[in-house]
């Protein structure tokens, strides 16, 4: 009891450091300034198709993530892009500030970029339209440990290196992957020194909807009607089910 006790209260203390509230992840304190970053260079090969700029309801996917990154954070996110993607997303937002991934490299060289701009940065896939700021924010409270990279992951090993805080200090480790021939980020960030992976199978099911994202015209449809796919076991229910039961 006494041992959980401390655990909280340390807990407690990180969150007010980090000047995380409860409605976003932003607060009145800045002893660790977190800047968010969409990643938007991605080839959408398993969704035949543009997915970034596939209209929902006639807003275009990429919009939704950026409204639920700007909402959880309470401003606006950085985008990293590729050339085309970035003409694309500067129409759709023009208060947007956009940084150019020329090398294209995948997500590896996408928050390479991201950390040339600033030092500590929250990542997130531009195909996720339901960031939550209760998962956000059990990432970033342990920020202030010092940690190279802290990423949500599952018991079978699987990771979500998309939904994840990196700082400055795995830079050089993440490009010295990258020339070594490594182009998965998931991998990448198992072998940085100083990596977190915070395991969350047991976390509640509305939490883990933070994960969500878009690989096929399924999961659109999916998305559309309110219902979210499955994730590994236990399964997120639908999407509509959890906002009536927790009125979120």
């Amino acid at each position: 009891m006494f041992t959980h006790t401390i655990f909280n209260i340390a807990h407690s203390i990180i969150h007010e450091a980090l000047g995380l509230s409860k409605n976003n992840v932003t607060g009145n304190n800045t002893s660790i300034n977190v800047k968010p970053v969409i990643l938007a260079g991605g080839r959408s090969k398993r969704f035949r198709g543009d997915k970034l700029f596939y209209p929902v309801d006639g807003k275009p996917l990429i919009k939704y993530t950026i409204e639920a990154v700007e909402k959880t954070f309470n401003r606006k996110p950085v985008i990293i892009a590729s050339p085309k993607n970035a003409e694309k997303i500067a129409m759709i937002d023009q208060g947007l500030e956009i940084h150019i991934d020329k090398q294209l490299g995948g997500p590896i060289t996408g928050v390479l970029k991201a950390l040339e701009i600033h030092d500590k940065v929250m990542v997130f896939g531009g195909d996720m339209p339901c960031i939550r700021s209760d998962l956000v924010r059990e990432i970033l409270s342990r920020a202030l440990l010092g940690y190279s990279v802290i990423v949500p992951g599952w018991r079978n090993g699987f990771v979500e290196p998309l939904h994840a805080y990196y700082s400055r200090q795995a830079e050089p480790y993440l490009k010295r992957l990258y020339l070594q021939g490594i182009r998965s980020l998931s991998q990448a960030v198992r072998l940085i020194p100083g990596t977190l992976i915070v395991l969350i199978d047991d976390y509640p099911l509305y939490m883990k909807l933070s994960l969500y994202n878009i690989n096929t015209l399924k999961d659109l449809e999916c998305l559309k009607d309110g219902v979210a796919k499955q994730l590994r076991d236990p399964c997120l229910n639908c999407l509509a089910w959890i906002e009536k039961i927790y009125g979120l």
